[in-house]
C-alpha cells in the first residue's frame, strides 16, 4: 500500500456545516484513509491508497458535493 496526500483547496465552502457535505463523498472508501477539511483556509488534505484510487478520481468525488475543488498539491 503506498499512501500518499493530496491537498485540494475549494471554492464556496464557508462554515462548519459544509464540512460534512464534504466529508460524506469520501466516507466508507477504503483507499482513503484520512480526511482533514479547514473551512478557514479552504482546503482539504486526503490520505489515500494511490495503488486503489488516483488524485482524479478524489477530486471527482470531492466536486459531487457541490464545491469546486482545485488540486494544489503534495
Amino acid at each position: 500500500m503506498a499512501l500518499q496526500k493530496a491537498l485540494f483547496k475549494v471554492v464556496g465552502m464557508y462554515c462548519t456545516t459544509c464540512k460534512p457535505i464534504v466529508e460524506k463523498q469520501l466516507k466508507g472508501k477504503d483507499a482513503v484513509k484520512k480526511i482533514d477539511i479547514d473551512f478557514m483556509t479552504d482546503s482539504v488534505i486526503v490520505e489515500y491508497d494511490a495503488s486503489a484510487i488516483s488524485r482524479e478520481e478524489i477530486k471527482e468525488m470531492l466536486e459531487n458535493s457541490g464545491y469546486k475543488f482545485v488540486r494544489v498539491s503534495m
